[in-house]
């Protein structure tokens, strides 16, 4: 089950002492920290795209920042030196406001490619050198390249861009204008998708392209034009890439596209295919005997192997996660990992092609663990919290990108032995995090639905003081220290369902959307109330998104225990959303189909419609205008059923945002807002 915005990678954590008694030590002198507030994540440093040079003696990384008096993003390349026992970080890019440097690819030691604009007509391959900082523009497409990789035995760049069908990238270009002036609006369907995510569906899709490139005279230059090299595929063109390596040699590229057709939105199949970098021949899938998703296809340095992702069930975009290696030549296919009962998330070959490295969610944690492919041994690497993103450094060192509740992503070099000992290479937000409360999280764990153990997770209010009693505050899909800096407990609860359990524990709400998640809640809500005294159980908010805006639909319809909610992209009618959200396979899978009667009664017994009669409790709904993945209907819907009923309630609409707010600042009155109503109902003030 996908549940989106609950946002576990927000809570890594270490498991601390008592819940009843919380140990000092974590807590700082009141009176010398400050409040965490949503201004400080806005205008904080975020860490994006980074790489390792060849020699492994620097790093590049984007560094994005958001400026709340201009309402500009900025994001310029940093270089990390790492050739001292201390790292030093410059810049290597000027970080002018509104300028968006992006995605460092190494050309070689001394040369880094990235993706800008800089005067050009769109995003174009630039080159900086990282001697003296000079910056050359290597393409000048008129339509936007992204994702960009680089093999130094092929010299060639890969890339991705939208076209129309047999038109190259300037000519899309030129017919995007034609279609965009032309008097009439319509557009024609004649299957799903119409929309996905938050984009209505056209012709123009996105593309895998090869183009040469060289060092000449000192200035890396194009020697040849792109070459869509997925032209040849005589599959539905509607296919995408979603991430794309070379071979070792550089003479074929991998890479992944869920197979599109008039059965695409119920279907999950993703194919792993394979194509000469020069786009000489037809893709070749070599994933046809498994008809569920794939993803993170991969190479092995020495040549002689791919893995890949699998899934395996048809339909189910929350199964297990298989490391299928292949053999090329032979074509032989093995499971790795057999009796593992975890889903990885991303891989990579060690550069001796003798290991998998692997992000490995487990309960809390996201880490990077190694497996050696020869004896099945599985070592972790990284310690509590959550890995996003990695790369090998060396033989025994990997480049990790990092966070835990405590403090925001930053970069790390960590012994790949298993000793976990890591070094911190960047400090973009030290003093900010020096000088705020950001609780960490302490867990506890709790008999759930089927006497099964569940884990919740609690974070601690700003000025805490155990002999005073404090609002439980239920956040789903947030920055949960935002709250803790408002006064609030927050307590989350993993219930059934979740995906860091075990694909048993994730498959057990099947029919049941409601029921089992519903109970794991209220029983981690009343183990925690019963043994932390200091907790005002008189005083519950709740909130969530997504499925767990769906869940306070459904607290609403269960309990009047909670003095306010805030149900945020969440679903209201699940036979109306059935009918209109983008991704059939999802509802399709958990509930079944809902025409089909055989399963209908199940579809309606898990709708939060149902309940309406049963609605009490004041609430603050939140949709945006873009979300295709929950409409916005079902936004409109709960609130004119709280209207109707007369509860108190608001609407906050935003006609720019889709499945979640991303953009700052309508992030920032997103949190405003649900402040004010928690505020409200609580009877506490907004802290500033």
């Amino acid at each position: 089950m996908r549940f989106e915005l609950l946002i576990l990678s927000l809570l890594p954590a270490f498991s601390l002492g008592d819940i009843a008694n919380p140990d000092p030590k974590i807590f700082p002198d009141w009176s010398k920290t400050q409040r965490f507030l949503p201004e400080h994540v806005a205008e904080s440093n975020r860490i994006q795209a980074f790489t390792a040079s060849p020699n492994s003696k620097h790093v590049a990384y984007v560094r994005y920042r958001y400026n709340i008096t201009d309402n500009k993003i900025t994001r310029n390349l940093k270089l990390i030196d790492l050739s001292s026992d201390t790292p030093k970080t410059s810049d290597l890019t000027e970080p002018k406001v509104g300028q968006r440097d992006n995605r460092p690819v190494w050309f070689n030691d001394d040369h880094i490619l990235f993706e800008a604009i800089r005067g050009s007509p769109a995003y174009n391959l630039f080159s900086i050198s990282t001697a003296d900082n000079r910056i050359s523009q290597i393409t000048n497409y008129t339509s936007d390249i992204s994702n960009i990789v680089y093999s130094k035995n092929a010299k060639h760049i890969a890339f991705v861009s939208s076209v129309y069908k047999d038109m190259t990238i300037d000519e899309s270009t030129k017919e995007t204008e034609i279609i965009e002036n032309n008097p009439s609006s319509g557009i024609v369907y004649e299957k799903l998708f119409v929309r996905h995510i938050d984009t209505y569906m056209s012709d123009l899709k996105s593309k895998l392209f090869t183009q040469p490139i060289d060092l000449i005279d000192g200035k890396i230059v194009t020697t040849g034009k792109a070459v869509n090299v997925m032209a040849k595929y005589k599959g539905d063109y509607g296919i995408e890439p979603e991430s794309y390596k070379f071979s070792p040699d550089g003479k074929t590229i991998i890479f992944d596209a869920k197979l599109t057709g008039v059965d695409e939105t119920w279907k999950t199949d993703v194919g792993i295919f394979t194509v000469p970098t020069d786009g000489s021949a037809e893709p070749e899938r070599i994933n046809s005997n498994f008809n569920g998703a794939a993803s993170s296809p991969v190479y092995s340095p020495d040549g002689k192997h791919i893995a890949w992702l699998q899934m395996a069930t048809p339909g189910y975009e929350s199964d297990q996660n298989q490391i299928i290696l292949y053999e090329i030549a032979t074509c032989k296919q093995t499971r790795l990992m057999s009796h593992n009962i975890y889903s990885p998330s991303a891989i990579a070959f060690s550069n001796n092609s003798k290991n998998i490295y692997m992000i490995l969610p487990i309960e809390i944690d996201e880490p990077v663990y190694k497996l050696e492919i020869a004896t099945q041994k599985l070592t972790r690497i990284t310690d509590g919290g959550v890995v996003t993103d990695f790369r090998e450094l060396s033989d025994d060192k990997i480049l990790v990108s990092h966070s835990r509740a405590t403090y925001p992503p930053n970069l790390f070099s960590v012994s790949s032995n298993g000793d976990r000992k890591a070094k911190k290479l960047t400090s973009d937000n030290d003093e900010m995090i020096k000088s705020v409360w950001n609780s960490p999280v302490e867990t506890f764990w709790f008999k759930g639905a089927f006497d099964e153990q569940v884990q919740g997770l609690v974070l601690y209010p700003y000025g805490f003081d155990p002999k005073k009693n404090y609002y439980d505050q239920w956040g789903v899909g947030t920055n949960y220290n935002y709250y803790t800096n408002q006064g609030y407990i927050v307590l989350m609860i993993n219930y059934h369902g979740s995906s860091t359990y075990g694909q048993k524990f994730t498959d057990s709400i099947q029919y049941n959307w409601g029921t089992y998640p519903y109970y794991d809640l209220m029983e981690g809500l009343d183990h925690f109330i019963k043994h932390a005294k200091y907790a005002d159980e008189k005083n519950l908010v709740a909130m969530g998104g997504s499925f767990g805006g769906y869940m306070v639909n459904w607290i609403n319809g269960q309990t009047d225990r909670f003095k306010a909610l805030v149900s945020y992209v969440a679903d209201f009618n699940i036979v109306a959303s059935s009918y209109s959200t983008d991704e059939l396979w999802f509802g399709e899978h958990d509930l079944g189909v809902v025409w089909d009667p055989k399963y209908r009664k199940d579809i309606e017994k898990n709708s939060p419609e149902k309940y309406v009669s049963n609605w009490k409790t004041p609430t603050l709904v939140i949709h945006g205008a873009l979300d295709y993945r929950v409409s916005i209907t079902e936004g409109i819907s709960t609130f004119t059923a709280l209207q109707r009923r007369g509860i108190e309630s608001k609407f906050l609409f935003f006609s720019d945002e889709g499945h979640g707010a991303s953009k700052p600042p309508n992030v920032l009155q997103l949190q405003d807002e649900v402040f004010k109503w928690f505020g409200k109902y609580s009877n506490t003030t907004v802290k500033k």
